[in-house]
């Protein structure tokens, strides 16, 4: 089985809807397999928690057909499905990389997720004009969230089954137990949040009398199968290892990346720039993914063993990729706090975001390839530095920029890159 949750738009609560309905479903005895279209990586880290196992991105514009026809083939009872933004929300209007997208092309019935706060038959509306926007749209069933009681839901579901012939799923109201803060990038990441299981579970709880399990169920069992063709890859290379900085300050991984690392022959070993005193031993790579390092940057200037230790590793040949979060850990500084100094570059923060949105990067060795960027950092190249990347945005063709160092064997560069199925990056990033 398998549902996709689409939001009206940001902010509809389709984050939390999602947990609650994750936990719910958990709580009923079912093994839950959660994925999140588009390239977050915060929320998938709210799913893992929940779920008790990670969650897969569904991106149509950084993956091809056979990675996503993969991350939906998951053993599980059912699949829970995250949409991004709005549902019809994508590169244009074309509705390229858009949740509708994704679903689309996977054949995954879709449950709505409405704000009815502050309406009743208005929300019928909006739920009729999603429906009516395409002849396909997918959609299944509405789940009403933010409902002030059981006479406000009524009202708006008399409505929505009038007018636009859908069922609803039940309906939410607002949860104080399980209130997300959030910062400049999005939510804090759960890694940073107390007991989000439990909360979900309490959530979860409350939501038994008014979330309607055996309608979802009934319209996730109307999913199309998928078929997963077998995943590319280089040759395999047994014992390799592989460092990855994964703690509070470094978590941004897809984790179909992770997977095609291991499935190549690497053993990964974690471990933690924050925390620990040094690399571990015997790595024959390094992979910093992104994360918030400008918000622990003082606890990350202060672990001198380990920036020293790195920096030694880079300038000893050790192959690195690093994205983002990386990049600035392996920069001389951010926000005058010391980093790694490998990098002849000064980082630092601003109020507003740098760059937003999909991008095609060229490579100085001919490599092309899709990514994202979402930061609001700046990376001031110093004497010596060496730009390896030519970056246009998907969008607006017109606009480029120049990106990625290059020093040693190490590539780092603000570019969110999936390269699970694109062997030639696996190659080109850790030396496969």
């Amino acid at each position: 089985m398998r549902i996709l949750l689409a939001g009206t738009g940001s902010g509809c609560g389709k984050t939390t809807a999602a947990l609650v309905l994750m936990a719910a479903l958990r709580g009923s005895g079912l093994t839950v397999a959660p994925c999140k279209v588009g390239p977050d990586y915060i929320d998938p880290g709210f799913h893992a928690a929940v779920c008790g196992r990670p969650s897969y991105n569904l991106d149509t514009f950084l993956m091809g057909e056979g990675a996503i026809r993969r991350a939906l083939s998951r053993p599980a009872d059912i699949c829970v499905i995250e949409g991004v933004m709005g549902y019809y929300d994508g590169l244009d209007a074309s509705l390229a990389a858009s949740t509708w997208e994704v679903a689309h092309r996977t054949g995954t019935p879709v449950l709505l997720v409405v704000d009815a706060s502050g309406g009743a038959a208005s929300v019928a509306a909006t739920a009729l004009g999603f429906l009516k926007l395409r002849a396909d749209s997918g959609i299944a069933g509405v789940l009403v969230n933010r409902c002030s009681g059981e006479s406000h839901y009524n009202r708006v579901r008399e409505a929505v089954e009038r007018y636009t012939g859908l069922p609803c799923a039940g309906w939410l109201p607002r949860f104080g137990a399980l209130r997300l803060s959030s910062r400049h990038l999005g939510l804090v990441p759960a890694c940073e949040v107390q007991n989000v299981a439990q909360r979900a579970r309490q959530a979860a709880k409350e939501a038994e009398g008014t979330l309607d399990l055996p309608r979802v169920l009934s319209i996730a069992a109307a999913a199309e199968p998928v078929e997963a063709p077998a995943a590319p890859g280089p040759a395999k290379r047994p014992g390799l290892r592989i460092g990855v900085a994964r703690d509070e300050a470094f978590h941004f991984y897809y984790e179909a990346n992770l997977d095609a690392l291991r499935e190549a022959g690497a053993q990964l070993v974690f471990f933690s720039p924050l925390h620990d005193a040094a690399l571990p031993q015997n790595l024959d790579a390094l992979y910093i993914g992104g994360g918030f390092p400008e918000v622990f940057r003082e606890r990350l200037a202060a672990n001198r063993g380990m920036r020293e230790s790195i920096r030694r590793a880079l300038e000893g040949g050790l192959h690195c990729y690093a994205e983002c979060g990386g990049l600035l850990y392996l920069s001389r500084e951010l926000d005058g706090a010391p980093m790694a100094g490998f990098l002849p570059a000064r980082c630092r923060m601003t109020e507003r975001l740098q760059r937003f949105g999909y991008v095609w990067v060229e490579e100085r060795t001919g490599l092309r390839f899709p990514a994202h960027e979402f930061h609001h950092a700046l990376a001031e190249a110093q004497a010596g530095a060496r730009l390896c990347y030519t970056v246009t945005k998907a969008s607006d063709p017109a606009k480029s920029w120049a990106c990625g160092f290059e020093r040693e064997n190490t590539l780092a560069a603000f570019a969110h890159v999936f390269f699970a199925d694109r062997p030639e990056l696996m190659r080109r990033f850790f030396g496969l």
